[in-house]
């Protein structure tokens, strides 16, 4: 009976000592670098598709022959594609999802006169093969890197117009084997004489709702959208700001831009497609010069730019406050959820991961779900049930301390009344995960019902 005793009270004193871990953790939570590249004044190449799988290269002649692979989240990288030629190297990556992606790569003499050749590349394995897709690109001044929705459909700015100036963006279909213009508006600043513009950034909500940053002759910039999947387009900020390079919408209205030119900066954020801004930042009231922008909800905002100051909103871009700073230049921003990733030279790959937190705000009472685990801490495995007052679409999952999905238990239909799942302690590829705190999280028809915590020992 003493003995039962005991290991009551030392089990409670575990739990609270482990409790007050994560608490450290989350308020000392920060963007961590992940690349597996020793610090040099190289920029890093490449995106995610999700929180765990990404893509990345080297930007520097002397050594972009070479396709990193990660499926862990930056813990372990492969080389999964190497160039054969010497002379060749890449130039842009953008993978669409796990499998398709495009790629762009160069090839220059290196002997007088130089001549070079610029090649776009398509995979459908993942970036282990890629194809030669240069025969269908139209011959244009430049390409830009090329951005795709999805598999089908993509774009990119051939430069502008020689006599119009406006920028020329064109889309595909059917994978990049058949190219059309799209209508862009032609601009003018101050009439008559015209704007010459072109694309540095595309980004979609969906198949329909797009958006473009543009740089303009002379230090200026402009955005587009466009709303029947990139067939026309229509000018949201006018010139005069200067060059824009990121812009990101969280839905058809609320989005922002962020740009910049040799000494200027420019942040813009929107409630309404930029029919009016609702907040504003430049040189006056900014910290750098701003080169990216990302929206992690309606509410989380991050911008970063040159230098590495990552700045964080937290009420929808009213104030902006200094999250940490960086000693590189940070380029790109991505985010999936609660996980982010920064680019950025200095061969650096940063790496964010927002805590899971408990929903206050949930729509069916917890104790009316009857959600627990038993036996709680467990080993090696543990039942976690619960029930449910209508015929539902349940997801239960598993996090860790980091916010890292560990395990979907399941994701399913399930009928009005009690049921119970099973975890045995192992991730998604049947790893068993080490002793620690972990969260089980129930989604009931798409929302958050329900965090708990759970212990693991070994």
């Amino acid at each position: 009976m003493l003995n039962k005793v005991k290991s009551r009270f030392l089990g409670k004193h575990l739990l609270l000592i482990l409790f007050f871990i994560v608490i450290m953790n989350l308020s000392a939570q920060e963007w961590t670098n992940i690349s597996p590249f020793s610090t040099s004044n190289i920029r890093i190449f490449g995106n995610f598709v999700s929180e765990e799988e990404g893509w990345i290269f080297q930007g520097s002649s002397l050594v972009a022959d070479q396709i990193y692979h990660t499926d862990d989240g930056g813990e372990n990288w492969e080389i999964i594609y190497s160039l054969e030629d010497s002379l060749e190297f890449f130039t842009s990556l953008n993978m669409t999802d796990s499998q398709h992606g495009w790629a762009t790569k160069m090839w220059i003499d290196n002997q007088y006169p130089y001549n070079q050749l610029k090649y776009y590349l398509k995979t459908t394995d993942s970036g282990y093969s890629w194809e030669d897709m240069t025969e269908y690109v139209p011959e244009v001044f430049e390409t830009d890197p090329f951005y795709f929705i999805n598999q089908d459909i993509g774009f990119f700015c051939g430069g502008s117009d020689t006599l119009s100036y406006q920028a020329l963006i064109y889309k595909t279909i059917n994978g990049g084997y058949d190219w059309s213009l799209t209508e862009t508006p032609v601009l003018y600043y101050p009439y008559p004489y015209l704007v010459n513009y072109s694309v540095n950034k595309f980004f979609f909500l969906d198949e329909n709702n797009g958006w473009a940053a543009c740089s303009a002759f002379a230090g200026a910039g402009l955005s587009l959208s466009t709303s029947d999947g990139g067939e026309n387009w229509e000018v949201g900020i006018e010139p005069p700001p200067p060059d824009l390079f990121d812009i990101h919408f969280i839905d058809p209205d609320h989005g922002g831009v962020a740009g910049r030119n040799a000494s200027y900066t420019y942040v813009a954020i929107t409630e309404d497609n930029f029919e009016t801004i609702s907040y504003q930042y430049d040189n006056s009231n900014w910290n750098q010069l701003a080169l990216a922008i990302c929206f992690q909800n309606d509410s989380t905002i991050w911008i970063t730019g040159e230098p590495g100051i990552i700045n964080r909103s937290t009420d929808g871009g009213a104030t902006f406050e200094i999250f940490q700073v960086i000693d590189a230049y940070l380029y790109t921003i991505q985010f999936f959820c609660n996980t982010g990733y920064i680019f950025g030279n200095q061969n650096a790959l940063f790496k964010y991961v927002e805590p899971v937190a408990i929903d206050n705000d949930v729509h069916i009472q917890t104790q009316d779900l009857n959600i627990i685990a038993y036996p709680n801490p467990f080993n090696p495995s543990t039942t976690i049930s619960f029930s449910i007052p209508n015929e539902s679409k349940v997801e239960l999952a598993v996090f860790n301390i980091k916010g890292q999905k560990v395990k979907i238990l399941t994701n399913n239909e399930f009928n009005k009344g009690n049921h119970s799942v099973s975890w045995d302690g192992v991730d998604e590829s049947g790893k068993p995960v080490s002793s620690g705190v972990y969260f089980y999280k129930l989604n009931v028809n798409g929302k958050s019902e329900s965090v708990q915590k759970m212990l693991l020992l070994k």
